[in-house]
């Protein structure tokens, strides 16, 4: 697996946690939450480019709608699972 795929997974999957957190735990990580979103979408994009696989332009499609929804709203976290899907298909597919 190329290392911006590991590092955008392990990015994405830090920040799908603190979503989780925020959402089930009542835990306040707005800001936080925000740095490592702009750190996940930096990272897609990196992805994509030095190791492209067509799943990780689903990540990128997700990522790019994610802030439209409210965090509140059954969208969101189904957005965040489904770029979350994109970057395990190119990972292990």
């Amino acid at each position: 697996m190329h290392w911006a795929v590991q590092l955008g997974l392990a990015l994405y999957g830090l920040n799908l946690g603190v979503g989780v957190a925020a959402r089930f735990a009542g835990a306040r990580f707005g800001l936080w939450h925000h740095v490592l979103y702009a750190l996940v979408a930096t990272s897609a994009l990196l992805a994509t480019v030095l190791a492209y696989h067509p799943a990780l332009l689903l990540t990128v499609a997700a990522l790019a709608t994610i802030p439209m929804p409210s965090a509140r709203s059954a969208w969101h976290p189904t957005l965040a699972l489904l770029g979350f899907s994109g970057y395990l298909l190119a990972a292990f597919v």
